[in-house]
């Protein structure tokens, strides 16, 4: 039974084919007739034009850059010394006093995702004392 189903649908496939409509013939294709160039786009990108581009850039700053800034990023900022990334460094590692602004940075005053500020935060800072957390 299973057999003659799938010589069924095998053989209406071609037919259901043959009933569709056919599409109509895609028109032939011209080569488009060569216009005049409109002077207001810019010219077309050749090997020829970018050397003479690049010829004309050296003749105005023959000067090459100073190779002392080749490690600068793309807005002239260079990578930071070595004494302003350890001074960053122990900032950021030392204990901070108990009566100042950052006295909670290393255990901030939340409750899940909410933070708590101002003088409810006052038991985290007594928490913060007794675990030695600030000074």
């Amino acid at each position: 039974m299973r057999e003659f189903l799938v010589a069924g649908w095998l053989a209406l496939a071609p037919l259901a084919a043959w009933a569709m409509p056919e599409a109509p013939p895609a028109p032939a294709r011209t080569p488009p007739e060569p216009l005049a160039r409109d002077l207001s786009l810019p010219p077309a990108l050749s090997d020829e034009l970018i050397r003479k581009a690049v010829r004309e850039t050296i003749v105005e700053d023959p000067h090459p850059a100073d190779t002392a800034n080749r490690a600068a990023g793309a807005f002239g900022t260079t990578a930071p010394s070595m004494h302003v990334t350890m001074t960053a460094a122990f900032e950021q590692a030392k204990v901070p006093d108990c009566l100042h602004g950052d006295a909670l940075k290393l255990q901030p005053a939340q409750i899940g995702p909410i933070a708590v500020v101002g003088p409810y935060s006052l038991p985290w800072v007594i928490a913060a004392v007794i675990r030695g957390k600030c000074n």
